[in-house]
């Protein structure tokens, strides 16, 4: 009689006193393994008209969709995709002549980045014309932290004054224009959030 496997996951193993049978032993290994393995589908609707009545999905299963290239957990009741790890920093900002750092801090999950970064005006008063102010680099995000495909436009604020920024695939933050002067001691708050390719 088969029994089970010793890690605990319910794989039967064909003993030494059952009748001999190779298909047996076989189909009883593959019906307990593959269930555990990651199984492809070449879309959902294919997973869907696989995994039915007595192959129907059980929690933990997990399935790769060919179609959007996606890995899909069943949680008991659904099909999920697994959460991705956070990763954080605080450092690795390089601030501009004319500015000081007061607070940088970085989020990644998966391909989502959101970026906060604090900055104060040291320098001379960056003047506001019809909206517009010259194109004034006030810092360099750290590299693993920039957008990877495009220049990504963000908006900036001080409390009196706002405006955007742009954001290269060199992580330099380029201020383009405001609602007033930025003047010395203003404090600038950078926020963006983008998409990754890699």
């Amino acid at each position: 009689m088969t029994a089970p496997d010793q890690y605990g996951q319910n794989v039967q193993i064909w003993q030494m006193t059952d009748a001999p049978s190779i298909p047996g032993a076989a189909q009883a290994l593959a019906d307990g393994i593959i269930p555990r393995t990651v199984m492809r589908f070449a879309s959902a609707s294919a997973r869907g008209a696989t995994l039915t009545g007595a192959y129907a999905p059980v929690e933990g299963m997990a399935t790769y969709l060919l179609d959007v290239n996606r890995l899909e957990v069943y949680n008991g009741s659904a099909w999920v995709t697994p959460p991705q790890t956070l990763t954080s920093t605080t450092s690795g900002l390089s601030v501009a002549s004319g500015f000081s750092q007061l607070d940088f801090a970085g989020y990644r999950e998966g391909r989502n980045v959101m970026i906060d970064v604090y900055l104060s005006r040291t320098g001379a008063t960056i003047n506001e014309s019809d909206g517009n102010i010259v194109d004034t680099v006030c810092c360099t995000l750290p590299a693993g932290w920039r957008p990877t495909h495009q220049t990504i436009n963000g908006p900036w604020d001080s409390g009196v004054a706002g405006g955007g920024f742009v954001l290269g695939t060199d992580g330099i933050c380029t201020l383009r224009s405001a609602t007033g002067d930025i003047n010395n001691g203003s404090i600038l708050r950078l926020h963006i959030t983008f998409l990754i390719t890699t």
